[in-house]
């Protein structure tokens, strides 16, 4: 019954998210032409010369902010979940900071040599904390099956891919209709 029930929450606290990044991440990447439909997205991180993807650590420059990072976290499934990681541990730093600001010198201090320099290296030790997310998730989570949530996460991941690809491949619009109807 444990199983069942950390499956649940693997699916609904992780799995869920994945599948959603997943699935923003690939289709931008098929709507951008940093993936093409020819190849397979297990191969999309490939380096080799006939791969047409153009999500690589070469062309990384010239990706957005977030492919970018995918890239760099390595692409595929562990670049992802380490790109979540990053974010969601940067976005609950930006948090705690405004929920702890209690007057003005607080916002003030941010922008003093000291303080810059402890955000870079804060933002050094999130990269970092990011690359190793299997070993930050398993304090975070409530989940006494932590591979059964990565087995679930990755699930998720594939089908949030091959969904993307899906929908972009056979995307339909609907017809929008001419209300202005005139007569000859």
């Amino acid at each position: 019954m444990e199983l069942i029930q950390d499956a649940f929450f693997a699916v609904i606290f992780t799995g869920l998210p994945v599948y959603a990044f997943s699935f923003l991440m690939v289709f931008f990447s098929y709507q951008k032409g940093y993936l093409s439909t020819n190849v397979a997205f297990k191969n999309a991180f490939d380096k080799n010369d006939e791969n047409p993807s153009q999500l690589s650590k070469k062309n990384k420059k010239n990706l957005p902010f977030f492919h970018s990072k995918w890239v760099t976290f390595g692409g595929g499934f562990y670049g992802l979940i380490a790109m979540l990681t990053f974010l969601i541990i940067e976005i609950l730093q930006i948090v705690n900071f405004w929920l702890g600001v209690s007057r003005w010198k607080d916002v003030t201090d941010l922008f003093s040599i000291g303080a810059l320099i402890a955000m870079f290296v804060d933002s050094l030790k999130n990269m970092i904390t990011a690359a190793i997310w299997f070993t930050y998730w398993p304090n975070k989570l409530p989940a006494s099956h932590f591979i059964l949530w990565i087995l679930i996460c990755y699930g998720c991941y594939r089908a949030g891919a091959y969904s993307a690809k899906y929908f972009y491949i056979n995307k339909r619009f609907l017809p929008i209709k001419n209300t202005n109807t005139q007569k000859m």
